[in-house]
């Protein structure tokens, strides 16, 4: 199949994508695939038999007793991982407003990219959520029903996950469309995307900072900053990541990326940081200056002086420290208008983030508990080897999606498209 061959059908999307993302891959790119695929049968193995257990096998060994979470830290790894990822879905939006709102030619041909970035991270998300509920029918309880909704927060968040979703899915596939067909995309087309879209994308950070916040017994949760906190560093985290992969799809298969784009997301990228910092630090001063809430000032004592649980210390210091480091770097010439500068610190902001956003936002408001005790948790060996395979077939899904959408990239430059 070859770009401009006319009308093209969704039986032939599905046919390109296939061949192109699975069965035309190199040797290093289908050990890559193998190596997720076996990540992922092994974390789903032991979901099934491990943590289901007393369902499918009628054991009592087993169960959401083989994870570290309890009856005073009920949320762990699993709901840590899905807050980053709601954010990495969210922050797709950016590459998709420059390209199509503001017609920067740049970010307009790698927008598609970043559709498949908010679909890979917005499967990862709900998957962790359906491990998360322990038996997979109470998944039921997340979706829209009488008379919970509209008062229920839970049934916004999965309206405005799957929603936007559904929205990306439809742009990624009309988007390869045209390319196959050897059109350009409507200008209409990517308005009305933008205009629907980009509410929903802001909407799913916020709405799940507003689930935490709707937990009376959760202060520590009780801040009118922590969704704006979300969202903003997630536009750190987000783009980074996608010029991880617009870096690696140049260098392995000869993608030609406008370096005006690497300039213009390190702005954002940095900008945001500075803004989640800046908020990081208004809820220091809240907490430890006035606030006349023993229990939260307890709860922020476990984040920022490690007490009863001094990795998660470790992991809040080493956001600000990280943090911090990347804005300064990206002051050096050297490392902000080079491509190798920008991998790392798009690797940095990263690591600096999931700090950030996963478990020094969800264990700190369980401990000490409702009832002043103290029950620390530990992620297990099972609990890391299923968020790892949950992980693995989002990446899956990422890498068949966007090579076959670099393919038609970097054939459309070779034949000089604009």
């Amino acid at each position: 199949m070859v770009e401009g061959r006319g009308k093209v059908t969704l039986v032939d999307l599905i046919r390109y994508v296939i061949a192109e993302g699975i069965v035309r891959g190199g040797p290093s790119y289908k050990c890559l695939l193998t190596g997720l695929a076996l990540m992922a049968i092994h974390g789903l193995y032991l979901w099934i038999f491990v943590q289901h257990a007393p369902i499918f096998l009628g054991s009592d060994a087993g169960g959401m007793i083989v994870t570290g979470m309890n009856n005073s830290v009920p949320w762990g790894l699993y709901i840590a991982f899905f807050i980053f990822w709601v954010g990495v879905a969210a922050a797709a939006i950016m590459f998709g407003l420059a390209g199509y709102v503001f017609h920067h030619k740049g970010f307009r041909e790698i927008a598609v990219i970043a559709e498949v970035q908010a679909i890979a991270a917005i499967l990862i998300a709900m998957m962790l959520l359906f491990v998360d509920v322990g038996r997979p029918i109470r998944t039921l309880i997340l979706m829209p029903q009488l008379p919970n909704f509209p008062q229920s927060i839970l049934d916004w968040d999965f309206i405005v996950l799957s929603t936007y979703l559904i929205l990306n899915i439809l742009a990624y596939i009309y988007v390869l469309k045209k390319m196959l067909a050897g059109q350009e995309p409507s200008i209409k087309f990517e308005h009305a995307f933008m205009v629907i879209a980009a509410p929903f994308a802001i909407g799913i950070h916020t709405v799940t900072a507003f689930i935490s916040q709707a937990l009376v017994a959760r202060p520590y949760w009780h801040s009118p900053l922590l969704a704006p906190r979300y969202v903003a560093t997630a536009f750190a985290s987000g783009p980074a990541l996608l010029l991880l992969i617009l870096l690696i799809a140049e260098s392995r298969m000869g993608l030609k990326v406008d370096f005006d784009v690497y300039r213009k997301t390190v702005y954002v990228i940095v900008g945001s940081l500075v803004i989640g910092l800046y908020f990081t630090l208004s809820e220091v001063q809240e907490i430890f200056w006035y606030t006349t809430e023993p229990l939260k000032r307890a709860q922020a004592s476990v984040l920022f002086f490690g007490k009863h649980i001094w990795w998660l210390g470790f992991l809040g210091w080493l956001w600000v420290i990280l943090g911090v480091a990347a804005v300064l770097l990206s002051f050096i010439p050297s490392i902000r208008n080079t491509r190798k500068g920008i991998a790392i610190l798009s690797t940095i902001v990263i690591v600096a983030v999931i700090c950030e956003k996963t478990l020094t936002i969800v264990v700190p408001a369980f401990t000490p508990d409702s009832l002043g005790q103290v029950v620390g948790y530990v992620p297990t060996p099972i609990e890391v080897a299923i968020t790892v395979g949950v992980h693995a077939i989002g990446f899956i899904v990422y890498a068949i999606l966007a090579r076959a959408a670099l393919k038609l990239l970097i054939q459309r430059q070779s034949v000089g498209h604009t």
